[in-house]
């Protein structure tokens, strides 16, 4: 009879050991429905004040970052915009992208449309590419996601093939054309070209853009409603870059990654691909790694992270349980790393620091607040003389051809913009204070400044906020010419000088 009562005690002990258990796994990352659960840093084991000095080192250092979020435990305790990005418009994620393209791959393979990642890439693209060379027979899909294509991409200065591609009549078709350098798997080479072709890849297979295929098995499923995704001619979403998500949107697809691919009670994509997809395949340089389009940081405990141009970001840390969405127009958001490390206390609940919190609160307030920019009391008369005057450019890599100012509206100028296949009417405000305009690419705000630098010498500053790029052009004026000095701040173009004359129309 005691060795009964004890082993019933045993198997209760066990019972309630499994159920404790089973129930802190379920309680371990929350999911957000239609919004995200909010809770305070404390509760969560992180320290309020030291992410309040974050916020505060943001602004007061001009680091131009648009949005920080930290999510962990599936909960949002910080959820930081900064002027003039004020999180309500989808944002582009730019290189970020390359992650998603990878992830409709996984999708795809999941789901039986491709037999794994060492399918060949010829027979999607039988036409593409000059058959003499027995390397191209050997280019499989996973080369694609590793960076190991083999593909002479010529970065030097630029991604000179990209810009190739995007001039060609059939990208796809382009972008396995490219000549072969090295063995395909024998080296590590960034190519924005190979995620196009996996986004061909996708639409080979499935018949719908990525774009399409990820709404239905991807964004669905996670409650993602607002995605910008353009496509080129032949209708395949751009597999490099230009995805536009809202930040919160960003997160979830973060979580989903720590989650190992579960969303509730649902797998939406296999444990194996993402572990597979987030591991070192390739080495890049000591301490970091890339797997199928996600970086890998091996020097630290482990993190993986898709990455973008000018700060985009989603960073996830399976041993801290946290996911880090950052976007930005040319931030270095590794200024802000040490601030989250050092905010981290433990991995359970400790004391709220009301104090730190109301440091928060104050540093989130002053983050989004408008910023002034210098500005001119007085325009010099040549402002009335050059006026309503188009100058056309010479050849340049925005494919700027037109510009033209009128200053007859007070506070404020109308800054015409003509570029080959759109054209941007900018409000920019001449008393330090940007006005915003629905003009730029997608219909996404431009928030623009003006002001004189000399009697000669005009500052146009063209911020387009959400699509990432911030643009300063510097106009002199001499008898009916122009000189116009270009810089974009997440490092595509560096003070380039143009020329350009008043059109005779």
């Amino acid at each position: 009879m005691l060795r009964l009562t004890r082993s019933l005690l045993a198997v209760w002990s066990l019972s309630i050991v499994l159920f404790i258990w089973f129930r802190s796994l379920a309680a371990a990352n929350e999911l957000p429905g239609s919004k995200w659960k909010v809770a305070s840093p404390e509760s969560q084991g992180l320290d309020s004040a030291v992410l309040a000095e974050a916020v505060d080192y943001v602004r007061a250092k001009r680091i131009p970052l648009h949005s920080f979020l930290i999510v962990r435990n599936g909960v949002m305790v910080l959820e930081a915009y900064f002027w003039p990005y004020q999180g309500r418009e989808v944002h582009d994620i730019a290189s970020v992208t390359k992650s998603f393209t990878s992830t409709a791959i996984g999708l795809a393979i999941d789901k039986g449309f491709l037999t794994g990642v060492d399918e060949k890439v010829t027979q999607f693209f039988p036409s593409a590419g000059s058959p003499s060379d027995p390397r191209r027979s050997r280019l499989s899909v996973r080369h694609l996601l590793t960076m190991t294509s083999g593909f002479d991409c010529n970065t030097e200065g630029g991604e000179k093939a990209l810009a190739a591609m995007r001039m060609s009549s059939d990208w796809a078709n382009y972008a396995v054309g490219l000549p072969m350098i090295t063995e395909p798997g024998s080296q590590f080479a960034y190519c924005s070209c190979n995620n196009h072709a996996l986004s061909s890849v996708v639409t080979a297979r499935t018949g719908m853009s990525a774009a399409r295929f990820l709404q239905a098995n991807l964004f669905d499923p996670l409650g993602i409603k607002n995605a910008v995704w353009p496509q080129d001619a032949k209708g395949r979403s751009h597999g490099w870059g230009d995805l536009h998500l809202h930040p919160t949107d960003m997160a979830r697809v973060g979580l989903l990654f720590l989650n190992e691919g579960r969303w509730g009670n649902r797998q939406v994509l296999s444990r194996d691909w993402i572990r597979n997809a987030t591991r070192e395949n390739v080495q890049v340089r000591s301490g970091v790694g890339y797997g199928y389009s996600w970086w890998i940081n091996t020097e630290r405990p482990p993190i993986f992270e898709a990455e973008g141009r000018g700060g985009q970001r989603i960073s996830v840390l399976p041993k801290e349980n946290i996911v880090l969405v950052f976007t930005g127009g040319g931030a270095n958001t590794d200024e802000i790393a040490p601030f989250l490390f050092r905010s981290i206390r433990s991995d359970v609940a400790i004391p709220e620091n009301r104090v730190g919190q109301q440091k928060l609160r104050r540093a989130l307030n002053e983050s989004s607040k408008e910023v002034i920019e210098p500005s001119n009391k007085l325009a010099p008369s040549l402002a009335r003389s050059v006026s309503g005057i188009t100058y056309e450019l010479a050849s340049n890599p925005l494919n700027l051809r037109t510009i033209r100012l009128d200053f007859n509206r007070g506070n404020e100028a109308l800054a015409t913009l003509g570029f080959d296949e759109t054209r941007w009417m900018a409000r920019a405000g001449l008393d330090g204070r940007r006005r915003f305009a629905a003009a730029g690419p997608h219909g996404l705000a431009l928030a623009s400044t003006g002001r004189w630098l000399s009697d000669s010498e005009f500052l146009l500053d063209i911020d387009t906020v959400a699509n990432v790029n911030h643009f300063l052009f510097r106009l002199r004026f001499d008898d009916g010419r122009a000189q116009v000095r270009m810089s974009e701040t997440t490092g595509e173009m560096t003070d380039l000088a143009v020329a350009a004359v008043a059109s005779k129309k």
